[in-house]
């Protein structure tokens, strides 16, 4: 286990304790065998959505989107200056997040402190390198990208873990655009994050797969190393990005995610190894 953290072996909900722990409620996924990508007939399928098999050994996953609270131990631990790079005796000179004082996290009286009043909503503005040192921090890594559309489908073969449509009350993305001839009751999107566990968690145990913020993967997108895999569309995205074969990148360094006028739709969750 990494400093600084305690992981509960449990699908329950943990209130966080952020001095000197902080609890991360996480779940094991089972191995398994499934078809990664889309069928040819699935609407909006890209062409990058082959369908191929994968086997994975089981592992575990956090339930969550990491949080504001969450992040910012980490970053205060790791004595994060307010531009959010390391000291500068660490060898890692990147970006780790970008301030974001409407939903997310900032430098306040020389700590780095949530948003009042957004502590349990995911963290947003986090670059790949962020996620990443996070992960490690933690004791876990970032998901492969099979992992993520594995643990995501939680043995669907639909579209979303939640069948053919994604209604709003089922997750949090632009609702007046639900996906092929899905109708939704409200077309009011929320505009912005909302806090984690706010909609019914898929059959593995997991919230907030689809929708609400994108996911940093650990792979590189098309063999490039400066680009890296998101998943899972966010509050900002129609419904058809939020699909569970979905596939995105961003540049690394990167708090952002389809649109670099759009800022506090990137976060993550972790994968840990049994």
């Amino acid at each position: 286990m990494g400093a600084g953290l305690l992981f509960v072996l449990s699908c329950e909900e943990v209130e966080p304790t952020l001095e000197p722990n902080i609890a991360i409620a996480s779940v094991e996924i089972p191995g398994g065998t499934f078809i990664m990508g889309s069928p040819t007939n699935e609407p909006n399928r890209k062409e990058d959505e082959i369908e191929h098999v994968v086997t994975l050994s089981g592992f575990r996953m956090s339930i969550h989107e990491i949080t504001n609270a969450e992040y910012v131990t980490f970053l205060n631990a790791k004595n994060v200056d307010r531009y959010g790079h390391y000291p500068k005796d660490e060898k890692l000179t990147e970006d780790l997040v970008h301030v974001n004082t409407s939903w997310g996290v900032w430098y306040s009286n020389n700590q780095w402190v949530p948003v009042d009043g957004y502590e349990d909503y995911p963290v947003i503005d986090v670059t790949w390198f962020g996620a990443n040192e996070f992960a490690k921090y933690a004791g876990g890594r970032l998901p492969t990208e099979s992992e993520w559309e594995y643990a995501c489908r939680a043995n669907s073969t639909t579209p979303f873990n939640t069948g053919g449509c994604l209604s709003d009350t089922e997750a949090n993305y632009v609702w007046d655009d639900p996906y092929n001839t899905c109708a939704n009751t409200s077309l009011t999107s929320l505009g912005k994050t909302q806090p984690v566990g706010s909609y019914s968690a898929n059959a593995f145990g997991l919230f907030d797969m689809h929708g609400n913020a994108w996911e940093w993967c650990n792979d590189s997108y098309g063999g490039n190393p400066t680009l890296r895999v998101l998943r899972g569309g966010s509050w900002s995205e129609d419904a058809w990005v939020c699909r569970s074969a979905h596939r995105f990148s961003a540049y690394a360094g990167s708090g952002n995610g389809t649109n670099p006028e759009i800022h506090g739709n990137v976060g993550f969750r972790i994968a840990l190894d049994q």
